[in-house]
């Protein structure tokens, strides 16, 4: 198995943050890319520190769990056809509509910090969104060029 980061992309029709952790987590073991342990941790840390991002424009959730639970690094960018739930980072009683979720899979925790800072600071970006939710994988790969750098960088 490499040690190159993976790109993912999963379209999914939830309607609920529970429904749409276990579609992920599916997704995730048939791509041998996390551990069994996976949706238990992620929902737990979920509950108890937030990932939901109001960037005013869009919001979006970054749901991350220490590398212990990922096997395979890489980023895994979740599309859902309904807005789903998720409590504000900044604000846990404040509920945000996230369509968009990305997945960040850190096998390195020096590597967790880069990488959530190239997604928030591609996300500032108004087009960014806009272009996460509709453009092919393959553009998408592209877009996401830094985050999946600085999961598989070795600072």
């Amino acid at each position: 198995m490499t040690d190159a980061p993976r790109f993912l992309v999963l379209d999914a029709d939830t309607a609920n943050q529970e429904d749409l952790y276990s579609v992920v987590n599916s997704h995730l073991l048939s791509q041998e890319a996390v551990h069994e342990t996976f949706l238990e941790a992620v929902s737990a840390r979920e509950l108890k520190y937030p990932t939901g991002l109001d960037f005013g424009h869009c919001q979006v959730a970054i749901p991350h769990i220490d590398p212990e639970h990922i096997i395979t690094p890489g980023v895994l960018v979740c599309r859902n056809a309904q807005p789903t739930p998720f409590h504000a980072m900044d604000d846990p009683e404040r509920t945000l509509d996230v369509r968009l979720t990305i997945w960040p899979l850190v096998t390195d925790p020096q590597n967790q910090t880069g990488m959530l800072g190239a997604v928030i600071a591609l996300l500032q970006e108004e087009t960014s969104y806009q272009r996460l939710l509709t453009e092919s994988p393959e553009k998408l790969e592209e877009l996401l060029s830094s985050v999946l750098a600085a999961i598989g960088s070795e600072d």
